[in-house]
């Protein structure tokens, strides 16, 4: 079921990725130049589908950058000191009475620098691009209409004064609009911990429906165990001077082998069978260790369910049905078929209980990110606790049973 759910769910996004504009889009903001160009972009950008976050830290571009790339934002965008006084000064350059140096000055714009979440989809983000694009237009508009009017006022003053227009050149209206005088500048790092790539969705969905069909082994191992304990075969099997614990070690030990097989399954679906079907392939070109590491301790997460599920339930139909419907749950609020970004707050606050989202979370963070083990450990730990808490109540409970 995996396998065949990554190849439907990746050929549908990538042909439908678009902005829904259903809901704010959360932006974070640093305004170093605390002028006229950030107060303006920011009451057009706020008009929009757009909710506007003051960066509340260090006024350092490298810090709102690593909270971009971490993903706590889809984008941020940073003002240039000095940026409102040199956009003033550019504008100024379209009513000069000298035309040759009108077309010198024309080519040097105000740039605003753009941060990306590299987990976000295309289509989210050329949707926010080109609102960045339209307010950036308006403002620049607005800038060169004042200077406009100015000049118009100095047109009037002199003819007042002297009827003699033969010295006076300006810019036409027409020209106006044509003439770049803000840039977006789609500002990227190619050195430190933070590697930037580009999203595409089969990083996102060979790895988040891995991890779903790992979480469904839950349910093999819960039925394994009902059926033991249907038989008999579990009393025997107590009655050995061993501990639960190590009858439990063996069936994780034996079904971590199968979460393994199963990921490898799906990752060489997405490595050798999505180019023939025009998809990009998958890579795990960096960080193979912390990745293997990731599938280990999904797998053991999973397994403890499993264990859990089989000591708690009384028939396998309770196993099967409370196993599905949970996992199925915690995939839908973890991440696996709609990215967590995309979701209501609510739902967004939720995915955080689900196992499923530290696993996908680790995996974004070394197959689009970039980040190293280290930056992953937190959502490792969550999944060994879950493997141990799991993996006590299960005991507690076998011990109440015998």
């Amino acid at each position: 079921m995996p396998a065949l759910l990554v190849m439907v769910i990746t050929l549908v996004q990538e042909n439908v990725m678009e902005l829904t504009g259903q809901k704010k889009t959360q932006m974070l903001f640093l305004d170093l130049d605390e002028g006229y160009l950030g107060e303006s972009l920011r009451h057009f950008l706020e008009t929009g589908n757009i909710e506007i976050v003051l960066w509340g830290g260090r006024k350092n571009i490298g810090d709102i950058q690593a909270a971009v790339a971490a993903g706590d934002y889809q984008v941020g965008v940073v003002i240039p000191a000095g940026s409102s006084v040199k956009m003033q000064e550019e504008a100024a350059h379209f009513f000069q009475k000298n035309k040759q140096q009108e077309k010198r000055n024309a080519t040097a714009q105000v740039s605003v620098h753009v941060f990306w979440d590299p987990g976000i989809m295309l289509g989210f983000r050329s949707a926010l691009t080109a609102q960045l694009q339209m307010a950036l237009k308006t403002v620049a508009l607005e800038t060169k209409i004042g200077n406009l009017d100015r000049e118009l006022k100095k047109i009037l003053d002199k003819f007042a004064g002297t009827a003699d227009f033969g010295e006076l050149q300006f810019v036409g209206l027409s020209e106006l609009p044509g003439q770049p005088l803000l840039t977006l500048e789609d500002s990227r790092t190619t050195s430190g911990p933070v590697n930037m790539h580009c999203y595409n969705p089969v990083q996102q969905n060979v790895p988040a429906w891995a991890l779903f069909g790992m979480f469904f082994t839950a349910i093999p191992i819960a039925g394994a165990i009902l059926q033991e304990r249907k038989s008999g075969i579990w009393i025997r099997l107590t009655s050995l001077p061993v501990s639960h614990l190590v009858l439990f070690a063996g069936k994780v030990v034996a079904y971590i082998g199968v979460c393994f097989c199963q990921f490898l399954l799906i990752g060489l679906i997405g490595s050798f069978l999505f180019p023939y079907i025009g998809l990009p392939s998958f890579t795990v070109s960096q960080n193979i260790a912390a990745v293997l590491l990731t599938v280990l301790f999904s797998s053991l997460a999973a397994c403890g369910y499993g264990i859990f599920l089989g000591m708690a339930c009384s028939t396998y139909e309770q196993a099967s049905t409370l196993g599905a419907t949970t996992v199925v749950a915690a995939a839908a609020i973890g991440g696996v078929m709609v990215p967590v970004y995309a979701m209501p707050r609510v739902m967004q606050r939720l995915s955080v209980i689900s196992p499923i989202n530290w696993g996908l979370s680790a995996f974004h963070d070394l197959l689009i990110r970039g980040y190293s083990l280290y930056a992953v450990l937190d959502d490792l730990v969550r999944l060994v606790l879950f493997f141990l808490v799991t993996t006590l109540l299960a005991w507690k409970l076998a011990r109440i049973r015998v």
